[in-house]
């Protein structure tokens, strides 16, 4: 047969450029925004891993695996790569305070795919660059996935953003295994033909499982990876082809976008987050506190709470009648009305304001019922422009105030800096880590591409302090 007039798939596009990015076509911004990223990633590991998402997993993980492949971070313990890239990966996602991105396909948090990366790089006693290089590529991949040019967000078609992950994670994981272009292919292929996820899962009472989706996924690409790399085929129109993505889920969308271009590093409209909250939240969250300490509203005087967004968000699947009176942590971090409350009430937004005490707090409850959300075109048309924005007007006896957030913290064009990521690592860790052991990871961090052999990072990861 006569393969001369073979046209390149999108799978195989998108294989050759993430089997074919070099450390010369990063920018030194690029590099850095990465690094930071990977710290902020830690942090939520961290934080999370005495959740009890976290703990059921190692738990589970345990009873069927005795590997001694990658890390479990903060437990001094290994198990097999793709139970630790599953352990890990849970504990980075469960505050759903990790990185966030808004495109008008999907929302993105591409840091879903580190943990799987990370163990992959381990397992295979990669370079701190290789490392960097392949959590690059990852990135790359599922950024675009956002960024399709659907008429309407895929999560009103029933489809959840988890599903970038499994391509964007196979991409990564590739490269950590030593696959070439052609073998990449098939693993995304592999990866991405069982890996749509239904939106229902954000919808009403939110179960643990918002921690559980992404993470499975991506780390499911490691076993992808292996296969591709023996010879294991895939499906390699499964994007473009009659009855693949672009079709079944996309609704006919131009899949072409999703190919990486050389240079465009959509990595840097990455946004952090200050708040441990969903991804559209922050600006309310920021507008709240800063009006609570402006003009020293107290919660007894107020009467009245209008928060402004953008369209999205007032009619996004996830936002339903059960974020009213949110009954779980994984619901209230989805809520609009609580964690506005919540910053207008505690002055601040962290974990400890999704325990018991605050989801029963009868302050937050009193100012949830006095909440409405409605749409503002201004801001809508920023958010289409990939900003956060968000505004909050507070009725009380005193007057009427006001407080708008166009470019929260976190935010691009408001970026979390070293210093505030570092701050939030140290936080995060504190219960788990000595200070000494902490402030190592963060200098490690900050110069990972030195590190020759990503097994003494991920040692220095699993230390167990308390």
């Amino acid at each position: 047969m006569n393969h001369t007039n073979h046209k390149r798939t999108v799978v195989e596009r998108i294989g050759d450029y993430a089997a074919n990015l070099h450390a010369a076509d990063i920018a030194p911004e690029v590099l850095d925004y990465a690094k930071r990223i990977l710290l902020d990633s830690l942090a939520c590991a961290y934080g999370g891993l005495e959740s009890e998402p976290a703990r059921i997993v190692r738990r589970g993980i345990g009873e069927l695996d005795n590997g001694t492949q990658a890390t479990l971070i903060g437990k001094g313990v290994k198990a097999n790569a793709q139970f630790a890239a599953l352990a890990n990966g849970v504990a980075i996602r469960y505050q759903d305070y990790n990185d966030v991105y808004f495109g008008p396909a999907w929302t993105a948090h591409p840091s879903d795919t580190i943990a799987t990366v990370l163990a992959a790089a381990e397992w295979s006693g990669r370079s701190g660059l290789d490392f960097l290089l392949a959590m690059i590529a990852a990135y790359e991949v599922q950024m675009r996935f956002s960024d399709l040019p659907v008429a309407k967000n895929l999560w009103h078609r029933g489809w959840h953003h988890t599903a970038a992950c499994s391509y964007a994670g196979a991409a990564g994981a590739a490269r950590m295994l030593g696959l070439n272009a052609q073998q990449t292919g098939h693993a995304i292929a592999l990866a991405g033909a069982r890996s749509n996820t239904f939106a229902e899962i954000r919808h009403g009472d939110i179960p643990m499982d918002k921690a559980l989706s992404a993470p499975i996924v991506a780390s499911q690409a490691i076993l992808y990876a292996l296969l591709a790399r023996q010879g294991f085929t895939g499906c390699t129109t499964l994007l473009e082809g009659p009855y693949g993505f672009a079709h079944a889920v996309a609704g006919g969308v131009d899949v072409e976008p999703l190919v990486p271009r050389a240079g465009d590093f959509r990595i840097l409209k990455i946004g952090l987050k200050p708040y441990p909250v969903e991804g559209m939240t922050p600006a309310m969250v920021q507008a709240a506190i800063e009006l609570r300490e402006a003009h020293h509203i107290q919660p007894h005087e107020v009467k009245a709470i209008r928060i402004f967004a953008h369209e999205e968000a007032v009619t996004k699947p996830s936002w339903d009648d059960h974020k009213f009176k949110p009954v779980n942590k994984e619901t209230a971090d989805h809520s609009f009305y609580y964690c506005t409350a919540v910053g207008l009430v505690a002055g601040d937004c962290t974990s400890e304001q999704f325990n018991d005490r605050w989801l029963r707090d009868t302050d937050v409850a009193r100012l949830m019922a006095l909440c409405t959300l409605e749409a503002k075109p201004e801001l809508t048309a920023l958010f289409k422009q990939g900003g956060r924005p968000a505004a909050v007007e507070v009725e009380t006896s005193r007057g009427v105030f006001y407080r708008e957030v166009l470019y929260p913290k976190g935010d691009p064009n408001n970026p979390m800096t070293w210093e505030d990521v570092t701050r939030k690592f140290l936080k995060q860790s504190e219960s788990i880590i000595s200070p000494a052991i902490a402030n190592e990871i963060v200098s490690r961090t900050a110069a990972v591409e030195r590190e020759a052999d990503m097994r003494d990072f991920a040692k220095l990861l699993g230390t167990v302090s308390y």
